[in-house]
This record gives structure tokens, C-alpha cells and sequence, in this order.
């Protein structure tokens, strides 16, 4: 070796490990924003570091660099049309950081990457060093909504019908409507009543570590994964079922005891997993296997694989800047919006507030957030709520998948009938309303709510209505063309009894509660 070596071997190190830290920056930052706001993936900021144990542990069985040569024009070529793949994707995750499709799909490509680099670097064998333990992304991905709605709501359904029986048997009458139970004493699981189930990615991830980590077979590996879903699954059914239990007591001891109790529930199923794989495994420590240390190929050799993901890197930070600032400046100048926004009559001597619960407010994840009963001037008992999404994109999914349409359903309430919409009148034009006729313990009630998008002036748009997929592709497209970063939204609802005139009743109430709001 040269003088001059070592220097240019520290260089291409130095530069290899400084393209590992960009490319993971440029993953991790988009990603970690679905992380913040989805419940469900709570424990996804443990996976970067699981991963990086694992490659820590087996860094003396690292494989030797190989002597590879790279034609100059292929891996330019290459490196090119990974960045103008991985553009788009991360323009539309500016807008939609929660969408899973969009999301697996930005995973794949940086693991693409990854593996393409250690092919060039290290061969097959760095290729299976770098790929094992980033198996464990696969848990920090949110649920396709078509997954949650057609296998874990209805198995909550099925905890929510078995804890109401075992009450029952233990002489405590309960009820099963939808995922909640309803007792003399009040409700349990109203206000995550079209929640997931927390720990079931979490589960998930522990039996991809412990597969990984004790390098178990294919087979057994998947026996490990579904015993931890089903860990989970078990975990939800005892906290349901604690809560239930509870509930004898009173509303106050279950709310005292319902973070206690996910806590535990998450915390006995993830023990759970991991004491089943120690045990497959024989309470022992993986063995390290040592790879055999060949002499490494020449400085020059080495330096097309390090180039080639230097290259990528950089075109990453690249659409990284120019996304940054494509959506924090070049939003076009709009013309000024009426803005309006409720104001519940609170200062009213019969109004009694009703608080947004830990719960509910872990999947609503409001700006704004107002509710309570009171009685009208005829003494009749109305109750409504106010939500207000002002910044992020939650609000392009959670409206539609938290209304009343959704939820009152599954908290036992039963749809009667759809009535025809209505619009209310304010200074700024005019709000559609759309009404419903709910059958609930003993009454009939009237529930009317909007969805609305003051960024634009009228009716949020639910996702998923298009005509075609050309349809879908320009709404989905036009987010980025107009540089919305933000989704604003307001939900509005109101509850009356069903009576005569139910629908004007509502329609005056809320007249009463819409105002005109001076903020930009």
C-alpha cells in the first residue's frame, strides 16, 4: 500500500459513513411524521435502535470489500434514476405522510438502496449483513385502513361481545354494542371505540427482533410474528375485560385505570413474545459467528461502490432542499377566504362542558376541541361539539374516519336513517349539513355534522370518492402542484331529540352557534 493509502482510505470511510447517515436522515425525517401522529406506532422510534444493535453485535462478522468494478456510465446511470424515483415519492409524503401504499413504498426504495450499496461494496455477503436487521421495518408502517376495518375492528367487536358475557356471568349486567360495553355504571371503550389495537405493531416488531436476533429459521420466524399477534390480540382482550370489571365502580375508576391498563395489556404481550422466543431458543445468548477476514481489494477498486452511494445521497438531499422549499414558499398567493367558527353557548347557566378524553384526543389529535349539553329556551337538551384541525395533514383522513357516521355506531348507537342535508346560512355564504336519525338506549336522536375546508371554502373532500384513477392521481397531485402542506379542517356537530321539527331545531342551533371568524 501506498503513503498515501491509508489517508484515501480514511477519506472513502469517512465518505461512505457520512452517505449512511444522509440516506438514513432523508428516510427517517419523512417517515417519523406518520410516527407522531398514528397511535399505533408509539413504539417505532425503539426500531432504529433495535436495528443498530444488531448490525453492532455483528460488526466482527462483518464481510470483507470485494474487488468489483463498476463501469463509470452504469452506476451514474443508476444513481440518477433512483433520484428521480425518490423525488415524487417524497413530494407526496409532504402532504400525505400517513398514506401506507406511499409510505412502504419510500421504505423500499431506501432498502433498495442500501442493498444495491453493499452488493457493490461487499457482495452477497453485505448484502445479507445490511439486510438482515432491516426486516424490523416492516413494523414501523402504518395499517392499510382496508386491514383495520376487516380484521382488527371486528375482532374487537368479538372482545368487546366475550367481556360482556363474562360480566355477565360474574353478575354484572353488560351489554356489547359494537367495540364498546355498556354497564350500569357507564361505557367502556367509547373513545376509541374505532381505534386499533396499540400493541399489535409493537408485538410485531419484538418477534422480528428475536427472530432476527437469535437468527431462527424462515418458519419459525412467522410462528414467532403471529404468536405476537395474537400476544396482543390476548393483551386488548384482558384490558377490555379489566375495564369491564372496573366499570362496577364507577366511570371515574375506569378512566383512572385505562392508561394503567394499556399499559399493562401492551407490556404482558410484548413479555409474552419475548419469553417465547427465549424459550424456542433455549434461554441462551446468540451465538457471533466470526466471517472470515480477507485481505481487502485495492483503494481504487473500492471506490465505485462508495462513490455510487455518496452520488445517491446526495441527489437525496437534493429533492430533500428543494421539497423543503417548494411547499415553505411556493405556496401561491390565494384570495381571502371567509373563515368562520363555533362558538357553544358556554357561559350559559345549564351548559355542562364535556371534556375530550386521553383517548380520544390520541386519535383526533385536534388544534381546537369544544363540547357540552345544555338546554334550549323551550328546555329541551341538546348537546355539540367543535373540532378544529389547523395545521399538519391529519386532518385529510381523521374527520372521515372519526365522525358520527363511524363512531356512534360503534358505541352501540343504532343508524335509523339517513335524512336529507341542510345548509345554514352565515355571513360568509352558506354550510351544508348532513343529518342522521340515531336509535340509542331508550330515544331517538337527531345528530347533523359538517366537514369542512376553510382553505378552500366548502365540503372537505373524502378520500377514496373518484370517478377513475386518473381522478384520484390529479386530487392527489394537485396537493403537491399547490404546494398545501397543511390541511385544514372543522367538524361541527350537533345533537338533538328526535321530535317534530328535530331538523329546524338543529338548523336554528346552529345558526346560533356559527360565527364569523377575523383570523386569516
Amino acid at each position: 500500500m501506498t503513503a498515501s493509502g491509508p489517508s484515501v482510505q480514511v477519506r472513502q470511510t469517512g465518505l461512505a459513513t457520512l452517505a449512511v447517515i444522509v440516506l438514513a436522515a432523508c428516510w427517517f425525517f419523512p417517515v417519523t411524521v406518520s410516527w407522531r401522529f398514528a397511535p399505533d406506532l408509539g413504539h417505532a422510534w425503539a426500531v432504529p435502535l433495535l436495528m443498530a444493535y444488531l448490525w453492532w453485535e455483528r460488526w466482527g462478522e462483518r464481510p470483507a470489500l470485494v474487488n468489483r468494478g463498476i463501469p463509470k456510465s452504469g452506476w451514474w446511470l443508476l444513481a440518477i434514476a433512483v433520484g428521480a424515483v425518490e423525488l415524487p415519492l417524497r413530494l407526496l409524503l409532504t402532504p400525505f405522510p400517513q398514506w401506507p401504499m406511499l409510505l412502504a413504498t419510500y421504505t423500499l426504495l431506501f432498502v433498495t438502496v442500501a442493498l444495491t450499496a453493499a452488493w457493490l461494496v461487499a457482495g452477497r455477503a453485505g448484502v445479507r449483513w445490511i439486510g438482515s436487521p432491516l426486516i424490523l421495518l416492516f413494523s414501523v408502517l402504518p395499517v392499510p385502513s382496508l386491514v383495520e376495518n376487516t380484521l382488527i375492528i371486528p375482532l374487537r367487536e368479538i372482545w368487546a361481545a366475550l367481556s360482556a358475557e363474562i360480566s355477565n356471568l360474574l353478575g354484572l349486567p353488560a351489554i356489547a354494542m359494537g367495540t364498546s360495553v355498556r354497564l350500569g355504571n357507564g361505557w367502556v371503550g367509547v373513545d376509541e371505540a374505532c381505534g386499533g389495537i396499540r400493541s399489535l405493531q409493537a408485538c410485531v416488531m419484538i418477534g422480528l427482533f428475536f427472530g432476527e436476533w437469535y437468527r431462527f429459521s424462515l418458519w419459525r420466524r412467522v410462528w414467532l410474528v403471529a404468536a405476537g399477534i395474537g400476544a396482543a390480540l390476548l393483551g386488548n382482550f384482558g384490558r377490555v375485560l379489566f375495564l369491564s370489571l372496573r366499570a362496577s365502580a364507577g366511570a371515574r375508576a375506569v378512566e383512572s385505570a385505562h392508561d394503567l391498563a394499556g399499559w399493562i395489556a401492551m407490556a404482558a404481550s410484548l413479555a409474552l413474545t419475548g419469553w417465547l422466543a427465549c424459550r424456542w431458543a433455549g434461554y441462551r445468548f446468540p451465538e457471533q459467528r466470526i466471517a472470515p477476514r480477507l485481505e481487502a481489494p485495492p483503494t481504487q477498486a473500492r471506490s465505485s461502490g462508495f462513490l455510487w452511494l455518496a452520488a445517491v445521497a446526495a441527489l437525496f438531499v437534493l429533492n430533500d432542499a428543494g421539497t423543503r422549499l417548494w411547499f415553505t414558499y411556493g405556496e401561491r398567493v390565494r384570495a381571502a377566504i371567509p373563515q368562520w367558527t363555533a362558538a357553544l353557548p358556554e357561559r350559559h347557566w345549564s351548559f355542562h362542558r364535556t371534556p375530550l378524553t386521553e383517548g380520544a384526543r390520541a386519535l383526533l389529535r385536534p388544534d381546537i376541541f369544544t363540547g357540552g349539553s345544555w338546554r334550549t329556551e323551550s328546555n329541551v337538551s341538546v348537546s355539540g361539539y367543535y373540532v378544529e384541525w389547523r395545521r399538519g395533514q391529519v386532518a385529510r383522513s381523521v374527520p372521515f374516519l372519526h365522525n358520527p357516521t363511524v363512531c356512534l355506531p360503534l358505541a352501540g348507537c343504532e343508524l335509523v336513517s339517513t335524512l336529507y342535508p341542510f345548509t345554514v346560512r352565515w355571513s360568509g355564504g352558506e354550510i351544508p349539513f348532513f343529518a342522521y336519525k340515531f336509535h340509542r338506549v331508550g330515544e331517538d336522536i337527531l345528530v347533523a355534522f359538517t366537514i369542512w375546508d376553510p382553505a378552500r371554502g366548502r365540503l372537505l373532500t373524502k378520500p377514496g370518492e373518484f370517478r377513475s384513477w386518473k381522478e384520484w392521481w390529479d386530487t392527489q397531485w394537485t396537493e403537491v402542484r399547490e404546494a398545501r402542506q397543511n390541511q385544514p379542517a372543522q367538524l361541527l356537530t350537533v345533537t338533538v331529540p328526535w321530535q317534530d321539527g328535530a331538523t329546524q331545531l338543529a338548523q336554528n342551533l346552529l345558526g346560533q352557534i356559527i360565527k364569523s371568524d377575523p383570523k386569516p
